[in-house]
């Protein structure tokens, strides 16, 4: 770039915006490059408006009440000579941060449609690969059947024979289920012998001994025919188990049969058939691969999340550093300021910074009631403290530059302190000072000091022969 100073150094050549932002930028701040879009760097621009001020904005670390919180951290950090990369990087993770916040929540809710939650995506892939792997088994163990038809009327026949198996095994197990809870409703015969022993003894009491005799014949028949019951459901019950047991022998075999028949019809076919699931294996290998995309996706983003958290966490811990570096050159920041407020109001004002996950935080703080005078000369303390403490370095151009906007509101006593206190400064400072201001806004006790009137460069008049910067108006 020094080689094209050259041409521009001449009054009738032209220069580009680029070319002339980088020349303001070497020239006032040290900036050796112009930042790119998107790059969240120090822009000449915005420094140029820290040090002219147009508008009395409420927060003196911005320069417009809109501008975004990295912008002024950063560029107020470079003013104040901190590092102000560690404030940019700290800002680009955030953004990252958030967009992978934005990709994580969209794929929980299901609302990106190649991206699903993990579970989801591992069940998915699971069933995807068992149906890949059948089918790469069915082409491997493919071939040609002689006669298909054959088998089909094979395993036809035995799909009946089973099905009239399984419905004489429902006859049979509801039988045993029934034998089965008539054996248990039986009272016990130890039990049935003492209820017959103390019936007996009752009846003595009031039956002839002919008449017992009829109830004991009575009784020895029903406890015959008892015993023969409880036979015959055992004896059932035993052959029906056993020919239950039989038949499901006999079913595992036919369904055997059956599946081999099956499993040849379902191997082999013509060659429109192989390719047909050729084809379907093609289609399942794609389904595979894609979901497989899909999860390595979603692990990728959790995985930059977990690296974004990291590099935060180091690159706070090493802007905390770099601040408690700056500590000694930030307390003298800090002491310059609440000198100014204490020469303006009599109250204590403090510059305070502190580091978060965008960086540098800085506050500005006076202890009195916020009205729009005080406002107004915070933002001068501001804007002196850091023009004399950025003399001689080249992070400040040496000079500021306010609009007459910074004294609106102000009481006429404020107004001459602060006119005095930026003459103490720019003396002391060896710095430049320019403000635009009426004539009728100057206290008289100021427009009347020597100093003033020297320092008064261009008087513009609101009449005939008045005019600025060469035109009349």
């Amino acid at each position: 770039m020094a080689g094209t100073l050259e041409p521009y150094l001449d009054e009738r050549s032209t220069i580009s915006v680029d070319d002339w932002k980088y020349l303001l930028g070497l020239g006032l701040f040290a900036l050796d490059r112009v930042a790119e879009s998107g790059e969240k760097a120090i822009s000449p621009r915005t420094l140029l408006s820290y040090v002219i001020r147009t508008d009395a904005v409420k927060d003196p670390l911005k320069i417009i009440p809109q501008q975004p919180a990295w912008s002024s951290r950063e560029h107020v950090a470079y003013l104040l000579n901190l590092n102000w990369e560690l404030v940019r990087n700290l800002s680009l993770l955030e953004e990252e941060a958030e967009t992978y916040k934005a990709i994580a929540k969209a794929t929980t809710k299901n609302l990106l449609p190649t991206l699903r939650p993990e579970p989801e995506l591992m069940l998915e892939l699971a069933e995807a690969q068992r149906e890949l792997d059948e089918l790469k088994a069915r082409v491997s163990g493919f071939r040609v059947v002689d006669d298909p038809q054959g088998l089909i009327t094979r395993a036809d026949r035995i799909t009946e024979e089973l099905k009239e198996l399984r419905n004489d095994a429902v006859v049979d197990r509801r039988m045993i289920e029934l034998y089965s809870a008539s054996l248990e409703e039986e009272p016990e015969a130890s039990s049935a012998q003492v209820q017959v022993a103390d019936l007996y003894a009752e009846m003595q009491r009031a039956f002839t001994p002919a008449a017992l005799a009829n109830l004991e014949t009575v009784t020895e028949f029903h406890q015959q025919l008892m015993g023969n019951r409880r036979r015959f459901l055992s004896s059932e019950l035993e052959r029906l188990r056993n020919q239950q047991s039989a038949r499901e022998n006999r079913i595992k075999e036919l369904m055997e049969a059956r599946n081999s028949i099956l499993a040849v019809i379902d191997a082999g076919g013509a060659l429109e058939e192989l390719s047909a699931l050729q084809a379907e294996e093609n289609r399942a290998a794609a389904k595979v691969a894609e979901i497989e995309t899909a999860l390595a996706t979603v692990r990728d983003v959790a995985q930059a999340q977990e690296d974004v958290r990291l590099k935060r966490a180091q690159l706070r811990t090493e802007t905390v550093r770099d601040l408690n570096a700056s500590r000694r050159k930030l307390d003298s920041v800090a002491a310059r300021f609440d000198h100014m407020m204490q020469e303006l109001y009599g109250v204590g004002g403090v510059l305070t910074a502190e580091v978060d996950d965008l960086g540098y935080k800085f506050t500005l703080k006076v202890s009195t009631s916020a009205s729009g005078g005080v406002t107004r000369m915070q933002l001068l303390c501001f804007d002196l403290t850091l023009l004399a403490e950025g003399v001689g370095t080249k992070h400040h151009p040496g000079f500021l530059i306010h609009d007459s906007v910074v004294f609106d509101g102000v009481d006429p006593r404020q107004v001459a302190a602060g006119l005095n206190l930026i003459k103490d400064t720019v003396q002391q400072s060896g710095a430049q000072y320019i403000c635009t201001m009426n004539n009728n806004d100057v206290p008289a006790s100021i427009r009347d000091q020597k100093w003033f009137q020297q320092g008064t460069r261009r008087t513009v008049l609101d009449t005939e022969e008045g005019g600025i910067l060469g035109t009349r108006f």
